[in-house]
């Protein structure tokens, strides 16, 4: 059940991809199988280890046998969330790092420095470069509302679990005191 709820997110966040292109028939038998098991994977209440990476394998493939494809940085981005469920932040970066370099003008390039910067800050314990990217995300993308959020992210690097709540307790205390 854990695993269920560190995926939500990533789920949600990639729900919102999509294509333009009009694909040739092989790529859409290819889309159709991946919709398929993404029916299968997230059918379940629990998360399955074993099927997430073999769908991770699948999200690569597809990626590599069409990379010019628009759902190609798509699935690679899935595959990378998938990654960061499944305990391997390395891997998750990755595949960042592969779609920022390949599809720099991909739609959701936002949300892949985002995720990044996020990997980077709770998986990784790595502040200075998740800090880099967050600010990253704030000069490229200042209106997005990911850019908000990375702006908090930024005031709460380095922060531990206490000093958080303390921190938002004594916010909620201000707030209340204003009203």
């Amino acid at each position: 059940m854990r695993y269920l709820f560190k995926l939500l997110p990533v789920v949600l966040l990639v729900a919102c991809g999509g294509s333009d292109a009009a694909p040739d028939a092989k790529v859409i038998e290819a889309r159709e199988r991946i919709r398929h098991k993404e029916d299968s994977l997230f059918d379940h209440r629990a998360f399955d280890q074993r099927t997430a990476l073999g769908m991770i394998d699948i999200y690569k493939a597809y990626a590599a046998a069409y990379p010019l494809d628009s759902m190609a940085p798509e699935y690679l981005f899935r595959a990378a969330g998938m990654h960061k469920s499944s305990q391997q932040p390395d891997e998750a970066i990755a595949l960042y790092d592969r779609i920022t370099h390949n599809y720099q003008s991909w739609r959701r390039r936002v949300d892949v420095l985002y995720m990044k910067a996020l990997t980077l800050d709770d998986d990784l314990d790595q502040d200075g470069e998740a800090k880099r990217i967050y600010q990253q995300v704030i000069n490229e993308y200042p209106d997005h509302p990911f850019a908000r959020d990375a702006k908090a992210m930024i005031d709460n690097l380095g922060l531990t679990n206490e000093e958080l709540i303390a921190k938002f307790k004594a916010m909620n205390d201000t707030a209340a005191a204003a009203r």
